[in-house]
């Protein structure tokens, strides 16, 4: 039964390098809709999805040092393959695991003030052009921008269109 969670670890790995330690937090990508209103004779306005917005994910990084920075050759549009795990437990007593990969371009390298007594803080903003995760095993979300994947809550979304289109 799926009941209020607790989360007890987040592990993570950048371009293969573990940052377990290092995680500070993580924030997935937020899938968003372009809607267009459509009255057509109607008093009451329905709204349709015409798009999907970019996908962009950050991760908060404690202490990030040289290693973590040349092991993803950070640089602008640089391609990062970004996997985070997390698990815990719900009020039941049973054990749950979510998985996040990302693939995609470094969007953006920030650093929080330095200041004395301070933890060292990095955020990475990335732009997404894969996008899946795996709840307890089971997909839920499978993105891919090129092949106009487009997987959300168990459903393939663009799956009749792109077969429509000659696309696997």
């Amino acid at each position: 039964m799926f009941t209020n969670r607790v989360r007890q670890a987040i592990a993570a790995t950048l371009q293969g390098l573990p940052l377990s330690a290092t995680v500070e937090e993580f924030t997935p990508p937020k899938i968003d809709f372009d809607m267009e209103s459509m009255a057509g004779g109607r008093f009451i306005v329905e709204e349709m999805a015409k798009s999907a917005k970019p996908l962009n994910a950050t991760l908060k990084l404690q202490g990030t040092g040289a290693e973590v920075l040349l092991a993803m050759g950070v640089k602008l549009g640089d391609d990062i393959l970004l996997n985070v795990r997390e698990a815990g437990q719900d009020q039941d007593g049973n054990t749950w695991f979510t998985y996040h990969t990302i693939g995609g371009k470094l969007k953006t390298l920030g650093e929080e003030a330095i200041k004395m007594g301070s933890k060292a803080l990095t955020t990475l903003e990335f732009s997404c052009r894969t996008y899946n995760r795996l709840e307890n095993g089971i997909p839920v979300i499978d993105i891919d921008v090129r092949t106009q994947k487009f997987v959300l809550s168990g459903v393939d979304i663009l799956g009749d269109a792109r077969r429509a289109v000659l696309m696997p």
